[in-house]
């Protein structure tokens, strides 16, 4: 067993070799050769200059919480990785309680990985993208004077089915400028008071709780297309309830929500829209086949998560990152002294 699992780890470091020019580096604390056992300790480190990427590991252990000063790309291998198939072999994901972007990270990605703790995720930086992570509860924090934000293919958890929790928080003082929210499935309330913006709101699935009159989804923006939310008791206040740049939306009630104009659809039995039997939490979220949101987007693809005109933009399962993806090994023994067979599956995730 432990042949094949240094051989797996020789394969992972193979296979993402060749993903950038960029410097890479490996962190593991289950005990196995890597750069770093620590991933605290790999950010603080010296020699991981700007513009470098942290591979870490999946493990059982959880790491610590980071606070990036410099330009990081921080790549995990997803979650929820035994749920789906075609994953990784050992299904373990990377739980981080905490991370915040502070100065100095500008251009900073995080990808494929868990935050577990109720501080979630704080940007104080420009241009960081929050991309295939599971982020549980309390969502992330935007500072102000800040602009280009991005948050892709997320799934913001929420399960205790609590109202009050908000996918983006920020301070009542300003808020940042140029942000996306693309292909998100979100089970908490997106409100943004204080007549505050995103730039573009596109292909999300809204599958938060109501509470009474509140409105739970709340935003002024420039483009709000092709989502769908699933309660038909939600109350939705776009642009101050005009609707205006609302469209191609499918909500599950007439009254409070989208209406009918504007190629917005109402489906009461918003359900029907759902494939049936998915053993994962966001499989849950796929379009059944020649549902009412299939293939009739803006863009002639699915509404909600899993659609868009590049595939890339896509919500992807377990939020696989966009790298080389080895799900399979098989050996036909252990050997120091011949040749031995040694068979890996992999696939790639746009």
């Amino acid at each position: 067993m432990k042949m094949k699992k240094s051989l797996l780890l020789a394969a992972f470091v193979l296979v993402f070799a060749s993903v950038s020019n960029a410097k890479s580096w490996r962190v593991n604390n289950n005990g196995f050769s890597a750069n770093f056992t620590s991933l605290a300790a790999a950010v603080a480190d010296n020699n991981v200059l700007s513009g470098d990427i942290l591979y870490v590991e999946g493990s059982a252990k959880g790491y610590e919480s980071i606070t990036v000063n410099k330009k990081l790309t921080i790549i995990g291998p997803g979650y929820w990785l035994s749920q789906n198939p075609n994953t990784t072999t050992n299904v373990l994901s990377v739980a981080i309680p905490y991370v915040q972007f502070g100065e100095g990270s500008d251009g900073s990605t995080l990808m494929g990985v868990q935050i577990t703790s109720s501080s979630g995720i704080s940007i104080q930086a420009n241009s960081i993208t929050i991309k295939r992570c599971l982020i549980n509860q309390w969502g992330i924090y935007i500072g102000y004077n800040i602009s280009d934000i991005k948050i892709l293919q997320n799934f913001f958890a929420n399960p205790s089915n609590y109202t009050g929790y908000n996918a983006i928080n920020y301070s009542s003082s300003a808020f940042a400028t140029d942000v996306v929210f693309n292909n998100n499935i979100v089970q908490t309330e997106l409100v943004l008071d204080y007549n505050y913006s995103l730039l573009e709101c596109r292909n999300n699935v809204f599958s938060m709780p109501a509470r009474g009159t509140n409105a739970v989804l709340k935003m002024i923006t420039g483009t709000f297309q092709n989502n769908i939310i699933i309660n038909s008791n939600a109350v939705v206040d776009i642009n101050n309830k005009s609707n205006r740049n609302a469209s191609y939306n499918v909500s599950a009630s007439a009254n409070n929500q989208f209406g009918t104009a504007n190629n917005n659809i109402v489906v009461t039995s918003i359900l029907s829209l759902f494939v049936t039997g998915a053993t994962s939490n966001d499989a849950a979220y796929q379009l059944a086949t020649g549902s009412a949101a299939s293939a009739n987007g803006s863009d002639g693809t699915d509404r909600g998560p899993f659609g868009g005109a590049a595939e890339s933009n896509r919500y992807t399962l377990s939020g696989l990152p966009p790298v080389p993806v080895i799900y399979d090994i098989n050996t036909t023994g252990v050997t120091t002294t011949t040749t031995l067979p040694v068979t890996i599956k992999a696939r790639v995730i746009k």
